[in-house]
């Protein structure tokens, strides 16, 4: 389990239910859940995240992001965080495809990289 590019189309939908209905209740419910609620929530996706592409990439994903762009102003956190993660996704892809490297492994530098390049631009404003 944990391959990336390994993993096929016929896995994705069952995940895909999965996080549809974690943010529904997230969306619709959020604070109503409380901590029990959130917490459950929370392991049922990394469960799932984990199945597909390994605890390695889940982890650098969930924490990365959120790292570099702790010092970013509130309205725009959680679209740094994002556009960090979709880039450094595509950038570790592609270096991965171009230099026939480990996926997971070249994601999480890209992320890394990515993350301490976000974290420095902020650092100077």
């Amino acid at each position: 389990m944990g391959q990336i590019l390994w993993v096929s189309f016929t896995q994705l939908p069952p995940v895909a239910v999965l996080s549809a209905v974690i943010l529904m209740l997230w969306f619709g419910f959020g604070k109503r859940l409380g901590r029990l609620g959130f917490y459950s929530m929370f392991a049922c996706a990394v469960t799932a995240s984990v199945q597909l592409v390994g605890v390695y990439l889940v982890f650098a994903s969930l924490i990365i992001p959120a790292l570099a762009t702790r010092h970013y102003a509130p309205r725009w956190r959680l679209y740094a965080g994002y556009a960090l993660g979709a880039l450094g996704y595509a950038l570790g892809l592609l270096v991965s495809a171009l230099f026939d490297l480990p996926s997971g492994a070249v994601i999480v530098w890209s992320l890394a990289l990515l993350g301490v390049l976000t974290y420095a631009a902020q650092a100077r404003r």
